[in-house]
């Protein structure tokens, strides 16, 4: 079998390919904002179909559209993982160009929802599409399945496999995306971390009041900042009662990978402008924690006033969104 021809198609369709992508990140599809679902999966699934793949949208109930599909045949058979929602472009003014009209820049194609995860998800639709022009018909079934609440914790999906389990049995998964490390290195990933994503609100009074009285009158941005402060200590260590205590040790086994695994460094803080990891981490201790602890990281907050200018109020309401990123033995329930 030679890839010839299918090399040789890949790289004339280069710029048709860059097209397909841009038209689908044009498309806002913003999940957390219940902004072009359906519209999106609609493109989704056209495209699916002209590369073969005999696609179709389903959900449950109350569910956004999930698209699920097969093409090739074979005895063996590999699933395919994507999603299609992407995450709020906010704030829009450190944005060079606009979120949803894509531009290319440096050899870079920027846009929201480019690499995570339209770009893998178009790059799979056209590689299937190219193989059956040059190839044949593929040696293997491949199922797809895109879903478009990723973004927001795919609340629906566990009902949604579940009952098309049929449909999604495989040998194997290739799941949403392929990473390069820092020094462009192709990474193959053995795990992830879980999630648990947790809004906090609280409130103190009816409404906001003059920040005159603030002896008497409960301010809840201080109350929210203290449950915040509670969530960790000065020394960046999570101190959920017993949260820690369930954590799992890596194995040795783990921690000869880790010995082993490259890491820059230099270019991880470069890429994230930084003179220092937290706590001067480096060497294996800063690869054991990024790997194999659990996170806790304010992603939001919200109270008060906020615009130009000086507002002197004392705030009724304030509000937090915090996520935990959750390692072997943690659970939603004991965060």
């Amino acid at each position: 079998m030679t890839f010839a021809a299918f090399d040789e198609l890949v790289r004339a369709s280069t710029r048709e390919y860059l097209h397909e992508l841009k038209a689908l990140v044009r498309q806002p599809s913003v999940s957390a904002q219940s902004v072009g679902i359906e519209e999106t999966a609609q493109l989704v699934v056209d495209r699916a179909r002209r590369a073969g793949v005999d696609a179709t949208v389903e959900r449950v109930r109350g569910g956004p559209p999930t698209i699920i599909g097969e093409a090739g045949s074979g005895r063996r058979t590999l699933l395919v993982y994507d999603h299609f929602d992407v995450q709020p472009p906010e704030p829009l003014d450190e944005w060079e160009t606009p979120p949803f009209e894509p531009v290319e820049r440096d050899g870079h194609l920027f846009g929201r929802g480019v690499s995570d995860n339209k770009g893998n998800l178009m790059a799979r639709l056209q590689a299937i599409e190219a193989y059956r022009a040059t190839v044949g018909e593929l040696g293997v079934r491949v199922r797809v399945l895109y879903e478009g609440e990723e973004e927001i914790g795919s609340a629906h999906l566990a009902e949604f496999v579940r009952l098309h389990a049929d449909r999604l049995r495989a040998d194997g998964c290739i799941w949403e995306a392929g990473y390069k490390d820092a020094a462009g290195r192709p990474t193959i990933s053995l795990g992830l971390k879980g999630i648990c994503y947790v809004d906090l609100r609280v409130r103190g009074s009816a409404k906001d009041a003059h920040s005159s009285i603030g002896t008497i009158v409960p301010n809840a941005a201080w109350r929210l900042t203290w449950a915040l402060a509670s969530l960790k200590d000065e020394r960046d260590r999570i101190t959920v009662d017993g949260l820690m205590d369930h954590v799992r040790p890596p194995s040795a086994a783990d921690l000869a990978l880790l010995e082993a695994l490259p890491y820059d460094e230099d270019e991880v803080k470069r890429i994230h402008g930084i003179s220092a990891f937290v706590r001067g981490l480096s060497g294996t201790e800063l690869k054991r924690k990024h790997f194999f602890e659990p996170t806790c990281t304010i992603c939001g907050l919200t109270s008060g006033y906020q615009g130009e200018g000086s507002k002197t109020v004392l705030p009724a309401v304030a509000s937090a969104k915090v996520d935990f990123r959750l390692v072997p033995d943690l659970t939603p329930e004991l965060v």
